[in-house]
């Protein structure tokens, strides 16, 4: 169960990242970013509260979850590098 939750709550997150984000290249490589950096520096923190919590499954899940948000970090990552400048209601681009 711990699963499919950790599961639903990755994915939400990375959509969530991803939808808010849109045509916005500057912003959207940050969130990447700092989405990837998050899953990297979050496991470890996190991985004693879940081991006493869940023991091995919960560490698993854990894994998964932490996965899932850096591949949801580099997707966001190579959606940066393919999106356009944003524009501003005058129709110019921001300053890079």
């Amino acid at each position: 169960m711990l699963l499919i939750f950790l599961t639903i709550l990755a994915i939400v997150i990375t959509s969530l990242c991803l939808r808010l984000t849109s045509q916005n290249k500057r912003i959207r490589l940050i969130v990447g970013i700092g989405l990837t950096i998050f899953s990297i520096i979050a496991y470890p923190v996190l991985v004693p509260f879940f081991g006493e919590w869940n023991a091995l499954e919960g560490v698993a899940s854990l894994m998964a979850f932490h996965f899932l948000l850096f591949i949801g970090g580099i997707i966001t990552i190579i959606a940066g590098f393919f999106t356009k400048k944003s524009r501003t209601k005058s129709g110019r681009h921001f300053p890079d």
